[in-house]
C-alpha cells in the first residue's frame, strides 16, 4: 500500500504497545521506521536484469521472519536519534516491540492487496494477496491519518487504537465487498451459459464499490467491471478481450535462451495471468490482472522480446513495458463506472 498508510498504521501501533513509563514518542518513531523499512527493496538494483523491481519487491523484506531483523535496526536507530537531539535515554530493547507492531503491520496491510507478497519466505515463496484492498484508498487512509495525527500529538493510546481499529473495520468491508463481487460475477457467468477456466476480482483505486473482474473462457480473457453497490442491484460491464499466452505460441524466445528464463519468471510473478500480443517486431507477454481501468485490457506492465529491444534480437534480453498512460476521457469512463450510468452495465440476474 502506499507509504502514507503504512506511516499512520506503524505510529498507531507503536503507540499502542509502547512500554508502560516509556517514551510515547521514542515507540512511535521506531514503530514508523520498521513500519517503512520493508519497502528500502525498491533500491535493489541489477542492470542486468529487466525483472529486478518484480523479483525482489515485496520479496525476503515482506516476509514474517525478516521482520524481528526491521525491528532492531529501527529501534537501535530510534534510540541513538534520541540520545543525539538530547530527548532523552530511551534503550533499544524497549523499542523492539513497537518496532515489530510496526513492521508486521507493513506485511498485513500490502497483504491486503493485490500485488502479492511473499509473507512466508524462505518457506514458501508464493505472493499472498487477499485482494480487499487498492494500493491507494482515501477512505481508508485519511481517517487512520488524521487519527494517527492527533494520537501522536497527544500521546493518546486511544485515539491510535481509534486509528487501528477504522482500518481494520474497512478492509473487513473490502473482504465482504470482494465475496460479493466474484459470487455477482460468476452468477452473471453462468446465467450466460460461461464456465471459465480461471476468474478473479481485484478492487480498484480508491474505493471498494467498483471491482475488476478478470476470467478465462477457452483461450481469452475478458476483463469487466463489477459494480456492488451496499444496497440496490449489483452490475458488470463487460470490457476488453485479450488472447491466453501460452509458451508454444510463435514469436516466443527459445526455452532455454536467457530471454525465455526472463518469459518464464514474469509468468511465475503474474501467476499465470498472463496476455498474448503478436506484432511485426515481436511479442508481447502483459499482466491482465492489472489495468488503469477495470475494464480496459491493457496490462499496467509487460514483457517485449523482439528485434526492437535496445540490444537487438539476441534470444538473451527482453524489456519492461510500463503503462499508466490515461486516454482522454479516461477520468470520466471511471466515474460512470463509479456512479453507474456506463451505459455497458448490465443487471446480474
Amino acid at each position: 500500500m502506499d507509504n502514507v498508510t503504512h506511516a499512520a498504521l506503524g505510529l498507531s501501533a507503536g503507540l499502542l504497545v509502547a512500554r508502560r513509563g516509556g517514551s510515547l514518542p521514542a515507540a512511535a518513531v521506531a514503530a514508523l521506521l520498521a513500519a517503512e523499512a520493508p519497502d528500502l527493496d525498491v533500491f535493489i538494483r541489477n542492470g542486468d536484469d529487466p525483472l529486478v523491481s518484480f523479483r525482489w519487491h515485496r520479496h525476503f523484506t515482506h516476509s514474517f521472519i525478516f521482520m524481528p531483523i526491521w525491528a532492531v535496526l529501527s529501534a537501535l536507530l530510534t534510540s541513538w536519534l534520541f540520545r543525539w537531539r538530547q530527548k532523552g535515554e530511551e534503550p533499544w530493547r524497549g523499542l523492539f516491540l513497537p518496532a515489530l507492531a510496526g513492521g508486521l503491520t507493513h506485511l498485513l496491510c500490502d497483504g491486503c492487496t493485490s500485488y502479492g507478497t511473499m509473507l512466508l519466505w524462505p518457506f514458501d515463496e508464493a505472493r499472498y494477496a487477499w485482494d480487499c484492498l487498492p494500493i491507494v484508498d482515501l477512505f481508508a487512509t485519511l481517517p487512520l491519518l488524521t487519527l494517527a495525527i492527533l494520537a501522536y500529538r497527544r500521546q493518546s493510546r486511544r485515539l491510535a487504537a481509534y486509528g487501528l481499529i477504522w482500518f481494520t473495520g474497512y478492509a473487513f468491508i473490502g473482504v465482504w465487498q470482494h465475496h460479493r463481487a466474484e459470487a455477482s460475477l460468476r452468477t452473471w457467468l453462468s446465467a450466460r451459459g460461461i464456465e471459465p477456466t480461471r476468474l478473479t476480482v481485484k478492487p480498484t483505486v480508491t474505493n471498494l464499490l467498483v471491482w475488476r473482474g478478470i476470467w478465462q473462457h477457452k483461450d481469452h480473457w475478458q476483463v469487466g467491471a463489477v459494480r456492488v453497490p451496499p444496497w440496490g442491484e449489483t452490475m458488470v460491464a463487460p470490457g476488453d478481450e485479450r488472447l491466453v499466452w501460452k509458451e508454444t505460441m510463435p514469436g516466443n524466445p527459445p526455452a532455454d535462451s536467457k530471454a525465455g528464463r526472463h518469459f518464464a519468471d514474469f509468468s511465475k510473478f503474474t501467476q499465470g495471468w498472463n496476455t498474448y500480443a503478436a506484432f511485426e517486431s515481436g511479442v508481447v507477454v502483459g499482466d491482465v490482472r492489472f489495468g488503469m481501468l477495470p475494464t480496459s485490457g491493457r496490462p499496467l506492465w509487460s514483457v517485449y522480446f523482439g528485434r526492437d529491444t535496445k540490444h537487438g534480437s539476441n534470444n538473451s534480453t527482453v524489456e519492461i513495458l510500463m503503462d499508466r498512460t490515461l486516454e482522454d476521457g479516461d477520468w470520466a469512463r471511471f466515474w460512470g463506472l463509479l456512479d453507474g450510468s456506463d451505459k455497458r452495465y448490465v443487471p446480474v440476474r
